[in-house]
């Protein structure tokens, strides 16, 4: 009888199961005959991995008789592929070399493979056995860069291992994490809150905060952002606690890369070094930021290779989602000053969400969340002030890509339209936004980092296009004539109205600096350098001399919140309008200002 060629196969069974699994042969006859492995102990050609035993399938002692030509070692025909393909078979025993087998084809972009019926088929065990590790070991799965086909999500804990948070120095007690807790809460989380409260809480009392070392990490991060500076200069790149919480952040985000609470002590980080003008780490670190949350596929859920399972729990989704969009508006707040430099963040999915309403997001309730892309923004939507700050950065990144994008591969006419379509959209953002603002009697509490955000983005776009002399060796267009228009009764718009208003509401902060946004202060900058160009000019804005002068008191106020606004201010104190305002003087070096 002619031999065919053995298949072989992983077979997982239950490590010392007594059962026997069986896989289907094809014969000559086409028919199917099972190939039998059966153990009452683990056997010679196994291992195990996790509790589970990987068995390598073998041929009975029939099925081998059959396949074998007495001890030549071939068969005595021409393998089926060979025939049907009519070229030479090299009959080779088990198999013809000359013939390949592929597994069935697999999903892509890292969701489960799926599961056959057959519990041996080869795709799926396979990619079982591509994604275990050693017990003790925080090997991170290769397959997710390797083969994403074979890869499977992993549970948001597995990639987390034990590393040691060193903070010996400090002897903390639980008393100072509540301390930590506490303070963020009053302050960082009231403009950004991307930590769930509860979750947190739950962490806490699952284990003692100083021997779990991403809880321990979080809260030194969420000190550190949270500390006011003081005059002894404690909030610069030389702070103890600032090198402290770096280094331990860096020795946490190589073993643990996955990890949500190294994801957000990332985030607080960077917003500590955007607000005290630590630079260029201030860059860097939301880079690496960004970098985690590409490839937990926050980015896009749908296309994305996912390296963790769909989270359990709402509010689990919810933080990651807030996260997310936390580095989205550094890297956009943190571009408004250089140019070309691409962003590390896309711009967000079609269908994509904006995180729920805040005052649901405190009390740990479940609530709604609104589409990013709408045909308008409408007052009577029931969206928190962190969403709002995030359709703020959204429209700053199309302003963005639209200043950095390649001119000369654009046609002129398709440039101009995009333009003038930014700012219809700001134009509606900046009415939305600023609508509690501008009310008669503006209710307590109001957030000013949204406005600021929608500010930048105006006067970023308005810059490109208010000058007024053309280019002579380019034709003229009608869209060029209205976007410059536009653009200069955008600037007056924002240095006679929005700017001051904005100024204003910065200064009530007075006696709540705690809560102060670093997001407003290059708005605040901008601003007053606008103004010192047309006090330059003369007349052309009267109320231009006025709001330099509120804007620099405001600049002057978030210097002692944030000491990167007093850098701002050692910029705008070399020209010789601010000087003339006759304004208290500002020790910019007690700031730690270059």
């Amino acid at each position: 009888m002619p031999a065919w060629r053995v298949v072989w196969r992983l077979i997982v069974v239950p490590y010392g199961a007594d059962a026997g699994i069986g896989y289907m042969h094809p014969t000559e006859t086409s028919a199917l005959r099972p190939l039998y492995v059966r153990c009452r102990s683990i056997p010679s050609n196994s291992s195990t991995r996790n509790g589970t035993m990987v068995v390598h399938a073998s041929t009975s002692p029939e099925s081998s008789e059959e396949q074998s030509n007495g001890s030549s070692g071939q068969a005595s025909q021409a393998c089926r592929p060979c025939s049907q393909l009519k070229r030479k078979c090299e009959r080779e025993l088990p198999s013809c070399s000359l013939t390949c087998e592929y597994a069935p084809k697999r999903k892509r972009h890292g969701g489960s493979t799926p599961r056959s019926d057959e519990a041996g088929s080869t795709s799926s065990t396979a990619s079982v056995a591509s994604n275990v590790k050693p017990a003790g070991t925080s090997q991170f799965p290769d397959t997710f860069f390797l083969d994403p086909e074979l890869f499977q999500s992993v549970t948001h804990s597995e990639l987390e291992v034990a590393q040691n948070v060193n903070v010996s120095a400090l002897q903390l007690s639980k008393a100072d994490l509540r301390t930590f807790y506490e303070q963020y809460s009053r302050s960082t989380d009231t403009w950004c809150p991307i930590i769930s409260h509860k979750r947190l809480a739950q962490d806490v009392q699952a284990a003692v905060p100083t021997e779990h070392p991403g809880i321990l990490l979080l809260l030194l991060s969420m000190r550190l952002v949270s500390d006011i500076p003081r005059d002894d200069n404690m909030a610069t790149a030389e702070s103890t606690f600032y090198k402290m919480t770096r280094s331990n952040l860096k020795a946490m985000e190589e073993a643990s890369p996955g990890s949500l609470r190294v994801f957000q002590s990332l985030v607080l980080v960077a917003l500590y070094e955007i607000g005290h003008g630590i630079f260029p780490a201030a860059y860097l670190t939301v880079g690496r930021a960004a970098r985690i949350g590409l490839l937990r596929g926050i980015h896009d859920r749908k296309n994305a290779t996912q390296l963790f399972v769909k989270p359990q729990t709402w509010t689990y989704w919810e933080e990651e989602r807030r996260t997310w969009w936390a580095v989205s508006i550094l890297e956009r707040y943190i571009n408004l000053g250089p140019t070309g430099l691409p962003l590390a963040t896309p711009e967000p999915e079609q269908g994509e969400l904006l995180p729920a309403a805040d005052a649901d997001w405190h009390r740990g309730s479940i609530g709604t969340n609104q589409a990013l892309y709408t045909t308008g923004f409408s007052p009577d939507l029931d969206i928190g002030p962190f969403a709002r700050l995030c359709q703020a950065s959204h429209v700053l990144g199309r302003v963005l890509n639209h200043r950095d994008c390649r001119k000369d591969t654009l046609s002129r006419e398709h440039v101009l339209n995009e333009a003038l379509q930014l700012n219809v959209t700001l134009t509606a953002l900046d009415k939305h936004l600023a609508h509690p603002m501008d009310e008669q009697h503006p209710v307590e509490g109001i957030k000013t980092a949204d406005v600021a955000l929608c500010t930048s983005a105006r006067m970023t776009l308005y810059h490109m296009y208010a000058c007024n002399i053309p280019d002579v060796l380019s034709e003229r267009r009608v869209e060029e004539a209205a976007m410059q228009t536009a653009s200069i009764e955008g600037l007056k718009h924002i240095i006679a109205t929005r700017a001051p208003l904005l100024a204003r509401f910065v200064l009530r902060q007075g006696a709540e600096l705690h809560k102060a946004s670093p997001l407003v202060i290059h708005c605040l900058y901008d601003a007053a350098s606008e103004c010192q160009w047309f006090v330059r000019e003369g007349g052309v804005i009267p109320e231009a001399k006025g709001t330099l002068r509120v804007l620099i008191e405001a600049l002057t106020l978030m210097a002692k919140r944030w000491c990167v606004a007093g850098k701002y201010l050692a910029l705008l104190n070399q020209d010789s309008n601010c000087q003339a305002l006759d304004l208290p003087a500002f020790d910019s070096g007690a700031q730690n200002a270059t």
